[in-house]
């Protein structure tokens, strides 16, 4: 009998240590921020309907609000690229411009103004997209904040999560070189992009396949990604499709160096405020 108590608070014990522990495990494990948002299995209803379309203007912009668009109306990107060339997996990819703590985030500090998550946006119709600023009350912009809003569901206000933004590289060994850069584009991005840096038509839709790097149908020179930094950062922890910030398949030099062939090629100057995109 006394051997059976003993046994018995024993196994007690390992089970309270056991249940302890797997409870500390759990309480401080970080959550993975970045999976779970299947816009297709929300439940029906107009908040769910506003968050799809949120999703196809960022991962099909050019067919929505590109310069091609289906409705012409609503063409206020005077290029065909998608949100999601730059802020890749639909915003979902860590250290490549995700949106999952976006809307958090705002109203920020931008340039000692605060500015709100619609002007963001409007940011990057008039840099990025080329184009003229959307309607702040128009569907397409109410679509694209609740698209942000439900990714960031559940993330903690005013914080950036890990894996926002771009991962920034250390100053490189050596000057960052174009000539070099150019070599390494040959060798690592033109097959994708074009020698050119053209890019690569969708067959039988709007859009590119693969984005334009520079020319008249890419970003334009007030673009976030016309900057050196943000160029090489992006580049080194997303490029060539299959890297990614823990497996990298460029060197940072690599990246620096690229990164300032591209920004040294022609693009679109930056649009006057108030000028048409089309």
């Amino acid at each position: 009998m006394k051997r059976s108590i003993i046994h018995l608070a024993a196994t007690t014990l390992v089970a309270a240590i056991v249940g302890v522990g797997v409870g500390y495990a759990i309480w401080g494990r970080q959550p993975d921020w970045y999976r779970g948002h299947d816009v297709w299995r929300q439940p029906p209803g107009p908040q769910s309907d506003l968050i799809r379309y949120g999703w196809q203007l960022v991962v099909e912009t050019p067919r929505h609000i590109g310069k091609s668009g289906v409705d012409g109306a609503k063409r206020y990107a005077g290029n065909d690229l998608a949100c999601t060339n730059c802020h890749m997996d639909a915003g979902l990819k860590s250290f490549a411009a995700p949106l999952v703590s976006t809307f958090a985030s705002f109203p920020a500090l931008a340039n000692d103004q605060v500015i709100t998550l619609a002007q963001r946006i409007n940011g990057c119709m008039t840099r990025s997209m080329n184009g003229s600023p959307m309607p702040e009350n128009g569907r397409e912009m109410e679509a694209l904040i609740a698209y942000i809003e439900f990714l960031g569901r559940g993330t903690p206000v005013g914080v950036r999560v890990e894996g926002m933004g771009l991962r920034p590289l250390r100053r490189p060994e050596l000057s960052p070189d174009g000539a070099r850069g150019n070599a390494a584009y040959r060798e690592h991005c033109a097959g994708c992009h074009g020698p050119q840096g053209e890019g690569e038509l969708r067959i039988g839709a709007i859009g590119y396949a693969i984005p334009p790097l520079w020319g008249s149908n890419s970003f334009n020179a007030a673009a976030g990604m016309n900057r050196l930094e943000t160029a090489a950062a992006f580049i080194h922890a997303n490029m060539p499709i299959g890297a990614d910030y823990r497996s990298p398949i460029l060197t940072e030099q690599q990246a620096w160096d690229v990164a300032t062939y591209m920004t040294a090629q022609p693009r679109p100057p930056q649009r006057r405020e108030g000028a048409a995109a089309n």
